[in-house]
């Protein structure tokens, strides 16, 4: 053999060593590489589900506070009803009395001044203001009836 051949396989087997060494390395450094890769994956991933689960909480309970402020939009409708009628029977009952007070005087004289005459037994006025309280009595107990019926 001559020693050119001899240098040559030489250099070749120092080549080689060095690309195994090389390639050694590199496979050390992509290897660590590809776990900090997988370990950043991990955390990103656990981080979505976490800000997922977190607007998920917030929507639920955005969504049960608008289901509550329905709710207290329908009652507080349901009481301004209540309020008006109330209100109206209210200014009815207000004026059978003031036409009540304004006749008093009148049948209290008719009452008096004649006692021969037999003074009706409830003047019209009366009987109107009974009336009214009677509608008054009635509306309320409906209304209490339904406020308190499970249907």
């Amino acid at each position: 053999m001559s020693i050119e051949f001899i240098i040559a396989i030489g250099i070749m087997v120092l080549a080689l060593v060095a690309l195994i060494t090389v390639g050694i390395l590199m496979g050390k450094k992509v290897g660590s590489l590809m776990k900090e890769i997988n370990s950043t994956q991990t955390t990103v991933q656990d981080q979505i589900n976490h800000f997922t689960k977190e607007a998920d909480a917030i929507k639920s309970t955005v969504d049960h506070m608008t289901t509550q402020v329905d709710g207290m939009a329908k009652d507080v409708a349901v009481k301004q009803t209540y309020l008006s009628e109330f209100t109206q029977t209210t200014a009815a009952f207000g004026e059978s009395i003031n036409d009540l007070k304004q006749n008093s005087t009148k049948a209290v004289s008719q009452f008096f001044s004649s006692s021969n005459k037999k003074a009706p037994d409830t003047p019209p006025r009366i009987t109107k203001v009974g009336k009214t309280a009677l509608n008054m009595y009635q509306n309320r107990k409906k209304r209490t009836k339904k406020r308190f019926s499970f249907n």
